[in-house]
């Protein structure tokens, strides 16, 4: 398996165009620090996903990537987001089923991932380190090291 990697540095005031971009570079820079080759499908995949606002399915992405006359078959979207996942470079968001660019230091393995149930909109956000803390704590007292923490809610926003 290969090593994950702290994830992107976004900030809110970047404009959408000026954080995909950013994604790509990044995700593009995990794979090849993870060893991987840089390729058409890969880039095209990265692509999908690097100004979504939702997460999309396997099957979605595969829409995006021929609708913007893309080559691609499904399986290879699948092969390639289990890459990405490896390298700590997107979520599988198991509440809709989606996959999402993370953008957070350390998303892949601290995060909470909120879900608007109205717009399908997702909002990444970093677990705070004392309640981090407290889950390895209660983990740690019956015996189990955490590698990953990840919490899904599902609700509406007020904005």
């Amino acid at each position: 398996m290969k090593q994950r990697r702290s994830r992107l540095k976004i900030t809110p005031t970047e404009s959408p165009a000026a954080s995909a971009k950013l994604y790509e570079e990044e995700a593009i820079a995990g794979l090849r620090a993870a060893g991987y080759r840089i390729t058409m499908p890969r880039v095209q995949v990265i692509r999908a996903l690097a100004t979504t606002k939702e997460a999309l399915s396997a099957y979605a992405i595969h829409e995006s990537i021929m609708a913007s006359d893309g080559k691609i078959d499904v399986v290879s979207v699948y092969r390639i987001l289990g890459t990405l996942q490896e390298i700590g470079a997107i979520y599988h968001v198991g509440v809709v089923d989606g996959y999402f660019p993370c953008r957070l230091p350390n998303g892949s393995t601290r995060s909470e991932i909120f879900v608007n149930e109205t717009s399908h909109a997702v909002i990444e956000l970093q677990i705070p380190g004392p309640v981090v803390d407290a889950l390895e704590k209660q983990f740690a007292e019956i015996g189990l090291t955490v590698s990953t923490i990840k919490i899904e809610a599902v609700g509406t926003s007020k904005r």
